[in-house]
């Protein structure tokens, strides 16, 4: 056998195996976003009667300050401080 043809063969055997595999993949995605285009489009939201706004303001309720955790300590920053 000629080189080119084993090269060839090499080259467009695993195109001819995978090739009709990610062409079914892409047409069954291609119907699918078709499918939820469809629907998309004829959805139609309900016109709601919005929610009268409050009378006079509303006070946020007042949370509580936290308290600390644990005692702070301030640790000497310079070794030759600390003795």
């Amino acid at each position: 056998m000629n080189a080119d043809l084993i090269a060839a063969a090499v080259l467009i055997a695993p195109a001819a195996i995978a090739g009709p595999v990610c062409v079914a993949g892409h047409r069954r995605a291609r119907r699918r976003d078709e499918a939820e285009a469809a629907a998309c489009a004829a959805f139609q939201p309900v016109p709601e009667a919005p929610e009268p706004p409050p009378a006079g303001r509303i006070k946020a309720p007042r949370k509580p300050a936290p308290k600390p955790l644990a005692t702070v300590l301030d640790f000497p920053t310079h070794r030759r401080n600390a003795a």
